[in-house]
């Protein structure tokens, strides 16, 4: 389940990167084209919501990370069946 997460956090944080290279681009080009006014009036929003949507991603692939890796060692460590005495 961790790995699916990590997964949808690192195409998350692409789709950051690419949000960000765009608006750059949207700077030099011409102020009054329609994906400009729209990203002026709704950029910030789709960034807040792309910067939180990584956050929470992440928080939930560490989280299932860490349970897997605890599940596994308590498994790995739990103790064994006792040797019966032979007396």
């Amino acid at each position: 389940m961790s790995r699916i997460l990590f997964q949808l956090t690192a195409v998350a944080s692409m789709v950051f990167v690419i949000t960000i290279l765009a608006t750059v681009a949207l700077l030099l080009s011409d102020p009054v084209a329609p994906v400009n006014v729209w990203f002026n009036k709704h950029g910030t929003t789709v960034l807040i919501v792309e910067v939180v949507v990584i956050v929470v991603v992440g928080l939930a692939a560490m989280t299932a990370d860490r349970h897997e890796t605890l599940r596994a060692k308590s498994a790995s460590s739990e103790p064994k069946e006792p040797p019966s005495p032979t007396n």
